[in-house]
């Protein structure tokens, strides 16, 4: 019995050794197993998708898109205009720059404006308004070679050489693309009276809107002052310190015509803006002539109205003192030598030559005391009209030629 224990003991024994051994070490394979097959591959699968799909894309994307906008877009269009202003100028044939104040007469009117991020395929429009309405309009491609992406425009502008630019509101739009840029505007004043130079000064004097009368020097220095009535006329005395003007009131509103208006004259000191009153609207004087040296003023009165044969208008003479002031006042009664005509009497023309155009202008001075003038006798036969000279020291006329006929 023992012996057939022992001998199932020595088989059972006899197996197991029979079997391989476990590998200790196949937990752990070869590090060449490890690094080409199994990890690879889950990487692929698992892990790497998620982020490469986030950081390759994006890159991928970015490159392309910048290579193609160097390669084949043309550059890019970001128009810019600032500073758009309007600026007159005087005359065509006046060497001065643009100035930045209005001269009295503006014959040409400069666009003024700076430019950026322009392209040659920009289309600019400008459009130019007159009291508010659409006046002028241009279109037309920009001009790369002349102007270039960047820079100013100084040579844009309207003129009119004869006579000159109207008065009156302008108004200039700036578009590229259709789209509103700039805009500015600029006012073109009336000026009702003058501009008239003082023969030895720089100064210049008008009236603006006809109660402004502005006085101006060459570099633009400008004086002005407000005149309660119209002022009608104007002229310098010698020296470009003072002007005389008469200036218009309505006395009567209800009167047609000039018949309700009256005049005040006035002399002005233009350094100082004191003015002097030399005459009230109970004389109603006007129309100022001034001798050369300054101590005559040849004169209207009256309304300038006719009916018929009769002329409400007179010549008179007015003399000043040294220092301006007023010394005599004379009247065409006052001089001998004037021809007496039955049913009428001694009247300035107030036309031109032949019976028109109407030309109110009392006369011209040949020298400081003698007045050229032309003198009718209305609604008379006589031949006595024509150009008198008139001696203000002496008190005497004297015909000197006849009233020109057409």
């Amino acid at each position: 019995m023992k012996k057939y224990l022992f001998l199932s003991l020595w088989l059972i024994l006899l197996l197991a050794a029979c079997q391989p051994a476990p590998d200790q070490t196949a937990a752990q394979p070869p590090l060449a197993s490890t690094s080409v097959a199994p990890t690879p591959t889950l990487a692929v699968t698992t892990s790497v998708p998620d982020e490469s799909t986030a950081v390759p894309t994006t890159a991928a994307t970015a490159v392309p898109q910048n290579a193609t906008a160097v390669a084949t877009q043309p550059t890019l269009s970001h128009p810019q205009f600032s500073n758009l202003t309007l600026l007159p100028k005087g005359s065509s044939d006046n060497p001065e720059p643009l100035q930045p104040y209005v001269p009295f007469t503006t014959v040409e009117l400069y666009a003024i404006w700076d430019y950026s991020g322009m392209t040659a395929t920009d289309q600019v429009e400008r459009l130019w308004y007159f009291n508010g309405d659409l006046w002028l309009e241009r279109s037309e491609p920009w001009d790369m070679a002349k102007y270039g992406a960047n820079g100013r425009v100084e040579d844009i502008y309207l003129y009119d050489y004869e006579p000159k630019l109207r008065s009156g509101d302008y108004r200039l739009v700036l578009k590229v693309n259709g789209v509103e840029l700039a805009s500015a505007e600029h006012t073109i004043p009336a000026f009702t009276a003058g501009p008239i130079s003082h023969p030895d000064t720089v100064l210049i004097a008008a009236v603006q809107n006809h109660k402004t009368l502005v006085v101006r020097q060459l570099d633009g220095t400008t004086a002005a002052w407000e005149s309660f009535g119209d002022i009608v006329d104007l002229a310098w005395l010698p020296g470009g310190q003072y002007l005389v003007y008469s200036e218009q009131i309505v006395v009567n509103p209800e009167l047609p015509g000039t018949l309700g208006l009256r005049h005040n004259l006035w002399r002005h000191n233009v350094t100082t803006g004191l003015k002097q009153l030399l005459a009230t609207t109970d004389e109603d004087l006007h129309s100022p002539v001034v001798s050369p040296d300054g101590r005559h003023l040849a004169l209207y009165s009256g309304t300038l109205y006719g009916d018929a044969c009769f002329v409400d208008a007179n010549l008179h003479i007015m003399a000043l003192t040294a220092d301006g002031q007023r010394a005599d006042l004379i009247d065409l009664a006052d001089f001998s030598g004037l021809p007496v005509v039955d049913g009428a009497m001694p009247q300035p023309n107030l036309f031109g030559p032949g019976d028109g155009p109407f030309d109110p202008v009392p006369g011209e001075w040949i020298d400081d005391q003698t007045l050229a003038t032309r003198l009718v006798w209305y609604c008379s036969q006589s031949d006595a009209a024509g150009v008198y000279a008139l001696d203000v020291d002496g008190r005497t006329a004297e015909k000197t030629g006849e009233l020109e006929h057409p």
